[in-house]
């Protein structure tokens, strides 16, 4: 009997809906994406930039891929009025940075990096052609990850909370440990090479072990830690 009959067996005893497995998994992955580009793109910038368009259309710069190639998004009038278009907008800015990531390096620009037409983008991209290709280079082979430390709040008096907080989600070594296997970390954001991605999972695993609950996601664009002209 095949591994594939096993499956079939087991999941036939259990009484278990393949397609209702599926679905459960997928809407567990998109909530994951859709709390972590929340994170990424956070309230407070989406309400400046709906003020810096200002009902006009702009070119959006998601990113810079190889070769100093512009990754744009065109921003019509209203579209971050409209808040279906302004999730499908964040959603294609991080797609096509996730794109580039798969084909080689990628520099990320924060959504509503934006300029009044083409051309005033194509000369701001020449005047930093040096600079960006520098940092193309310098982040090539990368890319980012992000791991929350997680757990259950005790339910305690004003006075224990903050203690209780720290026991359960800051526990000492965790951050340390992980940075020691990336290139570079910024709060729960780290940088980690490609040739380094088996030491990084088994620190992770390592910790897990001891007892860490983490929220681990990636791999992600280094938005975290792109330096930009």
């Amino acid at each position: 009997m095949s591994s594939l009959d096993d499956l079939a067996r087991i999941l036939a005893e259990r009484d278990l809906d393949v397609g209702d497995l599926i679905r459960e998994a997928e809407e567990d992955a998109r909530a994951d994406v859709a709390e972590t580009l929340r994170r990424l793109f956070a309230d407070d910038l989406l309400r400046r930039v709906g003020e810096h368009v200002g009902g006009r259309q702009l070119v959006a710069l998601a990113g810079v891929a190889d070769g100093v190639r512009p990754l744009v998004l065109e921003l019509r009038p209203g579209d971050l009025d409209n808040e279906a278009r302004l999730e499908q907008l964040v959603r294609s800015h991080n797609e096509l940075l996730l794109g580039a990531l798969e084909q080689g390096a990628v520099v990320p620009f924060r959504f509503g990096t934006t300029f009044p037409d083409h051309a005033a983008l194509e000369a701001w991209l020449e005047r930093h052609r040096t600079a960006l290709a520098s940092e193309l280079e310098r982040l090539r082979g990368t890319a980012e990850w992000s791991v929350e430390p997680v757990g259950t709040v005790p339910d305690v008096g004003a006075a224990e909370y903050l203690e209780a907080r720290l026991a359960t989600t800051v526990r000492p070594g965790l951050r340390e440990r992980l940075a020691a296997a990336s290139e570079e970390a910024a709060g729960d954001a780290y940088l980690v090479a490609t040739a380094r991605q088996d030491e990084f999972a088994a620190a992770l695993a390592v910790l897990e072990g001891e007892g860490y609950e983490l929220r681990v996601t990636g791999p992600w664009p280094p938005y975290s830690f792109a330096r930009l002209p």
